[in-house]
Parts: C-alpha cells; sequence; structure tokens
C-alpha cells in the first residue's frame, strides 16, 4: 500500500470510529428517512421476503425430511445403524462451521453472491444424494449440503433489513410459517412417498429439495440485487485477508470433534465408552475453549465481534436462551419422537409422524396474536417468559405421560406454543440489539449455538437415559418372564425381538403370556428412564424464563427506518451511515 493510501485508511478508520461511538453501525446508505414517517414496502421487497420464505422451508424440509426417512433410506441400501447415524448428523459440523462465515462476510461485502453460493451448493448435494447408489453417496450428499445449510442466518436477516424495524416481529412470523409448512411437508409428504414405494420412495426427499434448490437458486438471481453495504476500494484478496481466519480454524478444530464425539456417543455400536466419543468430545471441548479466548483476548473483529455485546445484555442473554431452546426442541424431536414410536405407536408410521404435527401447527394459530401483540406494545420479553413456562409445562407433561400417548400428544402441542414464540422473539431481540451491519453475523452465531446447545442437550439426555435402561431393562423383564417359566438365557433375544419385531423363531420356550409380560416390563421401564430424562431439563426452561424478565425490551429500534432498504439514492462520501470497509482491513491487516 502507498503512504498516502494508508493516511487516507487512517483518516476513514477515525471518522468510524467516532461514528460508532456515537450511534449505531449502520449499513452504508441506509436509514435515510425520519424514524417516526410510516413508510410502505416495496414490489421487489415483497419478492424478496418470499424467496427467504421458501427458503425457510427449504431449510426446514432439509433439517427434518433425511432424519424422518433415515431407516427408509438405509434400509434399501443396506445401511449399518452407524452409518444411519449420519444421515441425520452429517450437514451439523459444516452447517455451524459455515454459518459465521457466511454471516460475517455477508455483512460486510454484501449477500447476494454468497446466498447464490449456498443455494449452487444446495442443488449439488441433492443431486449426489439423489442419484446414489449406496449410503455413502447419501451421506455425501448430506454433509456437502451441510455447507448451504449455514445460510439460515443470512435469511432471517434480509427480510428484516429490507422493511421497516417496527415489522419485525411479523416478518418472522412469516418466516416461521413457511418453515412449519416444511416441517409438515416433510412429516407426512415424505412419509406418504416412502409407504408407497420402500425401495426407492425416500429419494423424493433429495427430489423436492432439488425442485426447492433450483427454484431459490434461480429467484435469488433473478430478483435479489441489494445495494452495496459498504464503501470499500479492497481487491477479493484483501478481502479474503481480512476474515478471522485464526478463529475459523479454531472454530472448526473445536466443533468438527465435539460434534462428531456426540454423534459417535450416539451410535449403537460406540457409546460413551468409546474413545471415539469422549477423547473426540474432550479434543473438541479444547478447542471451543481456544475460540473462544482467542475471540476474546486476540481480536475484535473475529465472527464473535466485540460490537454485538457492546450494546446491552440482550445479546449474551439471548445466546444463553437460544441454547436452552436448542436443547429443548432436539429433545423434542428426538427423545419424544422415541417414545412415540417406542411407546405408543408402530415405528417409522404416517400415524407414528402424525404425532408430531401439534408441535409444528401450534405455530399457525399462537404466532399471529403474538406478532400483533409485539408490534403494538413493543414487549418482547414477557411473550418470551411465557413461552418457556409453556415449555416447562410441556416438560411436565411429558415426564408424567408414561404409556398415555394420547396425553403426551396434548402436551406436545403446548410445547409446540413455546417454539412458536421463543424462536421468532429471540431473532427479533438479536436482530434489534446488534449493530444494523451486523444483523447477518449475530443472527448467524445465534444459530449456531442453538445447534450446540441441541447437540449437548440431546448427548446429555442419551446419557441419561441410558444409564437408567441399559441395565435396567433385562433386569426388569426376567422379573416378569421367570415366574412365567421363561429361561433367562436367552433374554437378549428376547429383547431384540421386542425392539425390531424379528427372531421370534430363534426363541424357544416363548408363548404369549412371556412376549405380553416381557413387553410391558419393556415399556415401564423405558417410561420411567424418559420421566427421569425429561425432568432433568425442568431447572433449564424455568432458569432461561428467568433470564427473558432480564431482558431490556429494544423499543427505540421499533420504528420506520428501514436498515438495508434495497432501492435507495447513492450515497455520498460524507453520509455518516455509510461505514468504509477499508478501515477494517487495515485494522486486521
Amino acid at each position: 500500500m502507498s503512504k498516502a493510501h494508508i493516511q487516507h485508511l487512517e483518516h476513514q478508520m477515525a471518522a468510524t470510529d467516532a461514528h460508532e461511538k456515537g450511534g449505531r453501525l449502520a449499513v452504508a446508505n441506509g436509514a435515510q428517512h425520519d424514524p417516526n414517517e410510516q413508510t410502505t414496502i416495496s414490489p421487489r421487497a415483497w419478492v424478496v421476503i418470499a424467496l427467504c420464505a421458501l427458503a425457510l422451508l427449504q431449510n426446514t424440509f432439509f433439517s427434518i425430511a433425511p432424519a424422518v426417512c433415515a431407516y427408509a433410506i438405509a434400509t434399501p441400501l443396506g445401511a449399518t445403524a452407524g452409518q444411519r447415524i449420519w444421515i441425520v448428523n452429517g450437514p451439523g459440523i459444516p452447517s455451524v462451521v459455515a454459518g459465521p462465515i457466511m454471516g460475517i462476510f455477508s455483512d460486510i461485502y454484501g449477500r447476494r453472491y454468497v446466498v447464490i453460493f449456498a443455494f449452487l451448493i444446495y442443488c449439488i448435494a441433492s443431486i449426489l444424494a439423489m442419484t446414489a447408489s449406496g449410503i455413502n453417496g447419501v451421506i455425501a450428499g448430506q454433509v456437502l449440503g451441510g455447507i448451504g445449510y449455514g445460510v439460515p442466518g443470512l435469511i432471517y436477516a434480509i427480510p428484516s433489513e429490507i422493511v421497516p424495524a417496527v415489522w419485525r416481529a411479523w416478518v418472522q412470523t412469516g418466516l416461521n410459517f413457511s418453515a412449519s409448512v416444511g416441517g409438515i411437508v416433510a412429516l407426512m409428504g415424505m412419509g406418504a412417498a416412502t409407504k408407497a414405494d420402500p425401495i426407492n420412495g425416500w429419494r423424493w426427499v433429495f427430489r423436492t429439495l432439488l425442485i426447492m434448490d433450483g427454484l431459490l437458486l434461480l429467484g435469488f438471481t433473478a430478483f435479489y440485487h441489494p445495494p452495496p453495504r459498504t464503501e470499500t476500494r479492497a481487491t477479493w484478496l484483501e478481502k479474503v485477508k481480512s476474515l478471522d481466519w485464526i478463529g475459523y480454524f479454531l472454530l472448526v478444530a473445536g466443533l468438527a470433534p465435539l460434534l462428531m464425539g456426540f454423534s459417535w456417543s450416539a451410535d449403537p455400536d460406540k457409546g460413551w465408552h468409546d474413545p471415539h466419543s469422549y477423547a473426540c468430545v474432550a479434543v473438541g471441548f479444547a478447542g471451543l475453549v481456544a475460540c473462544l479466548l482467542w475471540e476474546w483476548t486476540g481480536t475484535s473483529r473475529g465472527f464473535l465481534d466485540h460490537r454485538l455485546f457492546e450494546q446491552g445484555r440482550n445479546f449474551p442473554l439471548s445466546c444463553f436462551v437460544i441454547a436452552v431452546e436448542g436443547a429443548l426442541f432436539f429433545l423434542t424431536n428426538n427423545i419424544y419422537s422415541a417414545e412415540v414410536n417406542g411407546l405408543w405407536t408402530t415405528p417409522g408410521t404416517l400415524t407414528a409422524n402424525a404425532h408430531l404435527l401439534p408441535f409444528y401447527c401450534a405455530l399457525f394459530v399462537i404466532a399471529p396474536v403474538m406478532a400483533w401483540y409485539v408490534t403494538k406494545h413493543k414487549d418482547v420479553k414477557w411473550p418470551l417468559c411465557a413461552a418457556f413456562l409453556c415449555f416447562s409445562a410441556a416438560i411436565i407433561g411429558f415426564a408424567m405421560s408414561g404409556t398415555n400417548g394420547k396425553m403426551a400428544l396434548g402436551f406436545n402441542a403446548v410445547a409446540g406454543v413455546g417454539f412458536s414464540v421463543i424462536l421468532i422473539l429471540v431473532t427479533v431481540v438479536v436482530q434489534l440489539s446488534t449493530p444494523p451491519l451486523l444483523i447477518a453475523a449475530a443472527t448467524s452465531v445465534t444459530i449456531v449455538i442453538r445447534t450446540i446447545g441441541g447437540n449437548v442437550g440431546y448427548a446429555i439426555a442419551a446419557a441419561i437415559y441410558g444409564s437408567l435402561s441399559n441395565t435396567q431393562i433385562p433386569e426388569n423383564i426376567l422379573k416378569a418372564v421367570i415366574p412365567l417359566g421363561f429361561n433367562p438365557q436367552y433374554v437378549g433375544q428376547l429383547i431384540g425381538f421386542l425392539m425390531s419385531g424379528q427372531g421370534l423363531e430363534a426363541i424357544p420356550g416363548v408363548s404369549g403370556p412371556i412376549l405380553g409380560a416381557a413387553s410391558a416390563a419393556l415399556k415401564e421401564t423405558e417410561a420411567h428412564a424418559y420421566k427421569i430424562t425429561w425432568f432433568s431439563f425442568l431447572p433449564g426452561a424455568i432458569i432461561a424464563a428467568v433470564g427473558c424478565a432480564l431482558f431490556k425490551n429494544p423499543k427505540e429500534r421499533m420504528n420506520w427506518l428501514v436498515d438495508a432498504p434495497l432501492e435507495v439514492k447513492p450515497a455520498g462520501r460524507d453520509n455518516e451511515a455509510g461505514v468504509d470497509t477499508d478501515s477494517v482491513l487495515q485494522e486486521k491487516m
């Protein structure tokens, strides 16, 4: 760099620092009108909002459909139980790594090409999985799709920043409406597809994804042309060099082994006694601690930009409560689903999938009322408190349901009430409590923390359940069947039949009363283990409700300003709302 250019950057840096101290770190050309002057949403913005709604539907479908159809995918391809787990967990690691990178890069240098790249990756991943002749091809497609799955932080951010801030709750409600539709289509539509064609019906999961991926790729390419977010003369190489690569390396070094360890802990062939599980978790935890230390002391402009924490307690509180919500969400989708398939219905049927619907359908009733209340009263913290109390009530209901599936079904709807409010309003709080320029970075970090909270929570739940069932199941079954004349040396085969429905002919001396007594003992033992597992998470839900009461309502930001309008007049050099990212580059280089 020339001396003159360096002096120019130093001058720009001083101006930017003064601007940050005086107010918001804003998007170039943003917030150009009176915050109290009502504005309308342009037709172009409506098209982009519709694309983002479809993108959230696609993302939810991507996260649920392969998991729901995991058995239907694995069985015809001859996959083992360990391979089947990676159909579900494959996207997790690349998504939590890609999310923060996509978020901060798109905040500073623009969103258009990042979004287009994400859906191009999705298209390739869907084709790879759809045409796979073996399980490894499906897993490869899921892992590649996980890179695209880093995009939700942007998709939640884009509609919020192109409409007046007063409509944030309604915008996020609309996005989550679409996401819930994606969940319903995944549960019922793909269940019907695999039932109609047990051999190749699962390919409709990826065919459906490819259709949506293609529409979104074409749609964003054609209609999403936002103006520059920042004023910069940096080259592409300077932009890449300015990123927090040390932080990203440490993030990968921490999250990759951590999540792999948690995935292996759920593998029936490994579990927590296997070094694949506990060694990876230990290494991952150490890497994550190193990453946090670097982001705290080594840099102030990494993916955990310090400016995210400079506007009060809302952002750190949001990180905590969304981690708890992530754990509760994973429990509902995994532990409750296990109860549905193990205690109350025939596994893998449409009836079993239908038991999950109230959780997603509750949003259609609750969310509009919540959005109206938040918009009118500019209050987010008390609805969030109420939502976590609903989740707390649902936890108690799940724990006490035992073998009563109808009772649990009702409390699944209660949990859906909590889910409907929390994800929407925590996103609103995060976006209204951090600098407008960093909205995607803040949202992406929040989603990553939610994912980590979900994985850690589920691993804890699985460990609790395992400790209460691994030895108790054979012990209690023996107590029930030995008085009926059953030979205890065949208890392993008996449990195998009860779990899979196969191998009855290999169990000598079995009878109807013996099978009935064994099945009842199995279900009672499992119900007790699930009960303790659910109650273990009740304190976390209550603490999160208390944490929500500590939020400060961001009323001053819920006005008619548009943080990043799609149609603006060119900003002058002296526009104080603009941010010259050359100063940021100079600081990092």
